[in-house]
């Protein structure tokens, strides 16, 4: 069993960032302010506040973590719902507003299929990309039977009841903000021991918890829907194409995400690099979090 005491710091505030026709688009920032940027892409359902725990990885290794929430999500202005294939341009708006040039891409479960297409289209501007307990693509090397209960109901109801997927949401993320301590307890349900281990070193529950309650800020369910339905079906990238630097990070004992899903990814990525913990979890990322950094540097 991974157990480990790793620091905490309290969740930054979100800063707004106007883009395009007066969009918003919520931003957390971590690490060195003034390091060398790495755009962290937030997981489903989460949002950007959920990276407080690689701030002093970061910082200690000079690189600016931006973490943004994706269309709809948190404080983010929602858009028309699209594929994965449609994020990374959104992503170099962003960077463009910020006089960020070229960056590094990290993307945390959900957020791995934004990452590899970020790293698919964006081969101008991204330096090297990570992808950790990154989720397979659906309808290609991953199906929707392959998650853990939760992600696999509403992945299924997104498309098939979203009126019942928008009821469960809302009725979760009520129930969290009420009592964010049962909430991390019924999330540990469905965790591997290892990562059991490490949710103590995240914070109180209310901070655990935020990555989930701050999702459903502005827009309520809407985007957290929208960032189900992308990623339940394919994803618009040929991965086959990537030519950057990617490294892909995942626990052998993944109760959320399998591992073939990253054995899978590094077969299709061509010079792509595996690593494979052992004996980690879905929140290897947390306890390795400096050897991620590292890789993009």
């Amino acid at each position: 069993m991974l157990s480990v005491a790793l620091p905490t710091v309290a969740i930054p505030k979100a800063r707004d960032v106007e883009v395009g026709d007066q969009r918003i688009v919520g931003t957390y920032e971590y690490g060195d302010p003034g390091g060398s940027p790495v755009f962290v892409l937030h997981g489903t359902p989460a949002c950007g506040a959920g990276f407080a725990w690689a701030d002093d990885a970061a910082r200690g290794r000079g690189l600016r973590l931006i973490a943004p929430d994706r269309p709809g999500v948190g404080r983010s202005t929602p858009r028309p719902a699209g594929r994965v294939a449609d994020y990374p341009r959104q992503v170099t708006e962003l960077a463009d507003v910020l006089g960020v040039g070229r960056f590094a891409v990290l993307g945390y479960s959900g957020g791995g299929p934004y990452a590899a297409a970020c790293a698919a289209m964006l081969s101008d501007r991204v330096t090297a990309v990570a992808v950790a307990s990154g989720m397979g693509q659906v309808g290609a090397w991953a199906t929707i039977g392959d998650f853990e209960k939760t992600d696999r109901q509403l992945l299924d109801m997104v498309q098939k009841r979203p009126w019942l997927a928008r009821l469960m949401l809302g009725v979760s993320v009520r129930l969290a903000r009420l009592s964010p301590k049962s909430a991390v307890k019924s999330f540990e349900k469905e965790l591997s021991p290892a990562d059991r281990a490490l949710v103590p070193t995240l914070g109180s529950p209310k901070e655990v918890i935020a990555l989930f309650t701050e999702a459903f800020g502005r827009s309520g369910t809407r985007g957290v829907l929208d960032d189900y339905a992308a990623i339940a079906q394919t994803w618009g990238v040929d991965v086959g194409t990537i030519a950057v630097p990617v490294t892909i990070w995942h626990g052998a004992e993944d109760t959320m995400v399998p591992v073939r899903h990253a054995e899978a990814l590094h077969a299709l990525v061509p010079n792509s690099e595996l690593v494979i913990w052992p004996d980690a979890g879905h929140l290897g990322p947390v306890a390795h979090i400096g050897e991620i950094l590292d890789s993009l540097r």
